[in-house]
């Protein structure tokens, strides 16, 4: 088997030194050595090594939610992906160990998986969302590389071309880096994958006129069709079509030019943009993405950055705590309609994650009614509004 070369580390960026985020790089070297949660991002909660996830504290909904403020137990539970048959995530033990990774069917099925290769939940990059297949290898390996389909229960190798790094895997289709001479992203490629590993075709990518791709933590969002690409500028994002390799940029109205600030949710129907700490995220019609922009509001919580998703014609927003925060849940899961109108509250307190399922709907982990913190999927009802199954 050929050896795998992560990619070298990139010099830290004034953001990361600024809020103390560790490479994606070195994070995924601690969390395959030591099998623990980790997390670390702007205003993302402190995850304790000794993988003690189990506690009880009041929560303080925000002004626009109703609920109560009674304690809530909390388990840390983890998303990592969501696809079509299932999802993957990581719950705590119940003596507040770090729990197995889990791929859960949404029929109820479950199967373990040593370990996950993909961005770990609060850090940038970190995208939940796409397929039914995990990437089991390190990101930004090179060499030959493994990835399972969880749907079929089958692992797959893929050898990679030289001098390309695994940035994301979305079914079927991979997406790599090329670096240059002075070890930036100068293009990226999509490779289309045979069931028995065999690379069908490689597409290269060339960014944008006046960008280029950001090194670190290049895919925001995607799924079988599209992803949503990080360009060095946050004034836009790139749309790549994945059959063709063409990008189409979405201009983000960013006020600041650190891409790290941005996040980014794929749906069938819109694209919804967000600069973290702003007071108003951006959706387009995924069928026109350069076309008109709808603004919709971001609630307002009292602490934490908010985290968008999507579901129907709605804007989902939950909320990372503060950074520095012991172990613990977020704000409320929150709903807006994109054609206008308040926020609904859907869970009282919830994990920052949003999951999107490529069929268009999202898991998220809060609060049920019951007072159990468990796993839900958001849909939309008949009546054309958001609703949640547990999924126990």
């Amino acid at each position: 088997m050929p050896r795998k070369h992560p990619l070298p580390p990139a010099a830290p960026n004034r953001l990361a030194l600024r809020r103390g985020t560790l490479t994606l790089a070195a994070l995924a070297a601690l969390t395959l050595a030591a099998g623990t949660i980790a997390a670390a991002a702007p205003n993302a909660r402190a995850v304790s090594t000794s993988g003690v996830a189990i506690a009880t504290r009041n929560v303080t909904p925000s002004a626009t939610a109703t609920d109560s403020t009674d304690p809530v137990q909390y388990v840390q539970d983890s998303l990592y992906a969501a696809g079509d048959t299932g999802y993957l995530h990581r719950r705590a033990n119940a003596d507040g160990s770090a729990g197995a990774y889990t791929w859960r069917g949404y029929d109820g099925s479950e199967r373990s998986l040593d370990t996950s290769g993909g961005a770990l939940p609060g850090q940038y990059g970190y995208y939940a969302s796409g397929s039914d297949t995990v990437l089991t290898s390190p990101l930004y390996s090179s060499g030959q590389i493994q990835m399972q389909d969880m749907a079929a229960g089958t692992t797959i190798d893929v050898t990679l071309p030289a001098g390309q790094y695994v940035a994301a895997v979305f079914g079927s289709t991979l997406i790599t880096q090329e670096l240059n001479e002075v070890w930036q992203v100068g293009r990226l490629h999509v490779l289309h994958v045979a069931e028995n590993g065999a690379i069908q075709s490689d597409v290269p990518v060339d960014p944008p006129a006046d960008q280029f791709f950001h090194r670190n933590q290049t895919v925001l969002a995607g799924d079988g069709r599209s992803a949503l690409i990080r360009l060095r500028h946050a004034t836009d994002i790139g749309l790549l079509d994945l059959a063709t390799g063409t990008i189409t940029t979405i201009s983000t109205h960013a006020t600041d030019d650190d891409p790290l600030y941005l996040q980014a949710a794929l749906s069938p129907t819109h694209i919804a943009v967000y600069h973290e700490g702003a007071s108003q995220a951006r959706v387009v019609r995924r069928d026109d993405p350069a076309g008109a922009q709808t603004v919709v509001p971001i609630p307002q919580y009292a602490s934490g950055t908010a985290f968008v998703g999507l579901v129907g014609e709605w804007l989902l927003t939950s909320y990372r705590p503060p950074y520095g925060t012991p172990a613990g849940p977020g704000g409320p899961l929150q709903a807006t309609p994109l054609n206008g109108g308040k926020p609904r509250t859907l869970l009282p307190v919830a994990e920052p994650e949003i999951a999107q399922i490529p069929s268009g709907d999202a898991v998220t982990v809060g609060q049920s009614t019951d007072g159990t913190w468990a796993a839900h999927r958001i849909t939309i009802a008949p009546n054309g509004r958001p609703t949640l199954t547990p999924l126990t």
